[in-house]
C-alpha cells in the first residue's frame, strides 16, 4: 500500500476494510464468535475494531500473530490460540475471510457458511476475465474435482491461464483444519505457509472438497494496492446511492457525490454534485443539499436548505433552517429551526435559536443567541484577548431575544446583550446592555467644510 498505515485500516466508504468485513459477517452470522488475527500494526488494528460503536465488541476476539509468514501460519496461530481451542470443542465448521475484501456481502457469507455435508471444506472460486494475482483453481478434469490451487507466483505457464480463480475465503470442518494446519511446509517462491496447501492435503487425504462458484466476481474482490483501494471505493459508492436512491434519495450525479456508509437518511431529501456527507451525518426528510456542500457528523432537521458550497462538523441544524452559500460552521454549532446563516458566515461553539438571521460576513464564536434576532452584515464576536479569565481564554458572548444588531459591530466578550435591545451600526461592544435599550459605541462624526480640497491640494 505504500503507507505507514496497515492495510485493513484504509478506508472505503468512511470505514476500515476490515470494520466492512466484520459488519458483514455480523449480520449474515449474528450468533458466530470471530477472530481477527492482527499482526503488522496490531496495536492501531486492535484500537479501530474496539472503537467501532456499530460492532458487538464482545463477539469479536483479537488474536496476534507474532511473526507474518503467510496465510497458512495466520490460521495455525488462530486455531492454537484460546478462540480456536473453544471453536474445536464445538466441533462447529471454522470460515476464514481475508480482513482486506470490503466488498463481501452478507448474502456471500451465508452461501459460503451453509453446513459442509460429507465435505472437509469448501472454497469460494469466481471466473475472471484477467485473473493476475489470483491463485488458480486447479481441476483433476474440466468442471471436475479440486485438485489444488496454485498461487500465481508458482504457477507454470499452462495454470496461469486458468481463469477460474480462489479467492482466499473458505469454510473448513475445524478437526480437519486443526490436524492439517500443522503439516504445512513453506515449499514456495515465498517462503511461506500457504493456507491453499491445505486443498492441497485433503485431496490427497481422499477428503471432499466443494467448490462454491461465486457469479458476481465484484464481491470477492480485495485491495492489494493503492489503484485497487480505489476501485473499491468506487463500487462502496455505488452500491450506498443505489440503496438510498432505491429509498428516495434524488441524487444529482453519481461520479462526484462521496456518501459514507455510516451516513443515515431519513426520508427523501436531494442531494447536489459533489455533495461530501461523512461519519454519522443524519439527514432528515426533504432536506436539500446543493451543490459541494460537505457535512461531518451533521445532524440536518426537516426541510433544511444547505446551500452550494458549505461546510459543517459536529453540528446540528434545525428544521427548515436556511445554511449558506458558503457558511462554515464548525464544531459545536446548534442551528435554531427556521433560523438564516447567510454566505461567508462562520459560527464556532455557538448556539443559534430559532427564526433568527446571521446573513453575511460575520463570524459568531463562544456565544449563545437567543431567538429571533438579527444580526446585520460584518458581526463579529471578540472571543480571544491573551486573557485568563475564570481558568478560559475564549469567552463569551450572549445575546438574548429579540435583539437587534446593526451591521459592523463588534461585541467583545464576556458580554451579554438584553433581550430586545438595540445595537447602532458601527459599534463596538464592551458592556452589557440592558433589554430594550439603544446600545451606540461610536465616535460622533465631524464634517470639516472644505477640507478634502484642502487635502487634494498638499
Amino acid at each position: 500500500m505504500h503507507s505507514s498505515l496497515p492495510k485493513v485500516l484504509h478506508e472505503v466508504g468512511g470505514e476500515p476494510l476490515v470494520v466492512h468485513l466484520l459488519k458483514k459477517i455480523q449480520k449474515a452470522l449474528p450468533a458466530s464468535s470471530v477472530g481477527v488475527i492482527v499482526g503488522h500494526g496490531k496495536d492501531l488494528v486492535q484500537e479501530r475494531i474496539r472503537s467501532c460503536g456499530d460492532l458487538e465488541s464482545s463477539k469479536i476476539s483479537l488474536i496476534p500473530q507474532a511473526e507474518q509468514r503467510g496465510t497458512g501460519h495466520a490460521v495455525r496461530c488462530a486455531i492454537e490460540s484460546e478462540w480456536g481451542q473453544e471453536r474445536l470443542k464445538g466441533k462447529g465448521a471454522v470460515l476464514v475471510l481475508p480482513g482486506d475484501a470490503p466488498l463481501v456481502t452478507s448474502e456471500l457469507i451465508t452461501a459460503l457458511s451453509a453446513p459442509l455435508k460429507g465435505a472437509s471444506a469448501r472454497v469460494l472460486t469466481c471466473t475472471l476475465e484477467d485473473p493476475t494475482g489470483y491463485g488458480r483453481l486447479v481441476r483433476k478434469r474440466k468442471d471436475g474435482p479440486v485438485s489444488r490451487i496454485v498461487e500465481e507466483r508458482d504457477a507454470n505457464s499452462q495454470e496461469k491461464k486458468i481463469r477460474e480463480v480462489a479467492v482466499s475465503m473458505y469454510l473448513f470442518e475445524s478437526s480437519f483444519l486443526s490436524l492439517t494446519i500443522k503439516k504445512l511446509k513453506p515449499q514456495n517462491a515465498q517462503g511461506e505457509f500457504y493456507l491453499t496447501d491445505v486443498i492441497a492435503q485433503a485431496v490427497k487425504a481422499k477428503k471432499k472438497v466443494e467448490a462454491l462458484g461465486w457469479g458476481q466476481a465484484e464481491d470477492a474482490r480485495g485491495v492489494n494496492d493503492p489503484w485497487e483501494l480505489l476501485q473499491a471505493r468506487e463500487i462502496v459508492q455505488k452500491r450506498i446511492l443505489m440503496d438510498w436512491a432505491k429509498k428516495g434519495v434524488l441524487f444529482t450525479e453519481s461520479f462526484s457525490t462521496c456518501i459514507d456508509a455510516t451516513v443515515l437518511f431519513e426520508g427523501a431529501a436531494t442531494v447536489g454534485r459533489g455533495v461530501a456527507l461523512k461519519g454519522k451525518t443524519q439527514i432528515a426528510r426533504e432536506v436539500v443539499l446543493e451543490n459541494d456542500v460537505q457535512l461531518t457528523d451533521v445532524r440536518v432537521g426537516e426541510r433544511a436548505h444547505i446551500k452550494k458550497g458549505s461546510v459543517a462538523e459536529n453540528s446540528r441544524i434545525g428544521s427548515q433552517a436556511k445554511v449558506g452559500p458558503y457558511a462554515h460552521l464548525r464544531p459545536n454549532s446548534d442551528v435554531g429551526s427556521g433560523s438564516k446563516i447567510g454566505n461567508f458566515v462562520e459560527i464556532k461553539n455557538a448556539n443559534i435559536g430559532s427564526d433568527t438571521s446571521i446573513a453575511h460576513l460575520s463570524y459568531v464564536g463562544d456565544a449563545q443567541i437567543g431567538n429571533r434576532v438579527n444580526i446585520g452584515c460584518g458581526f463579529v464576536t471578540c472571543n480571544f484577548d491573551g486573557r485568563l479569565v475564570e481558568g478560559q481564554r475564549k469567552h463569551q458572548t450572549v445575546i438574548e431575544d429579540d435583539v437587534f444588531v446593526g451591521s459592523d459591530c463588534q461585541a467583545v466578550a464576556p458580554v451579554r446583550l438584553g433581550r430586545g435591545c438595540y445595537v447602532a451600526s458601527g459599534s463596538t461592544i464592551t458592556e452589557n446592555v440592558e433589554a430594550d435599550s439603544l446600545a451606540i459605541a461610536r465616535s460622533r462624526q465631524v464634517n470639516k467644510a472644505g477640507y478634502a480640497k484642502k487635502l487634494r491640494q498638499s
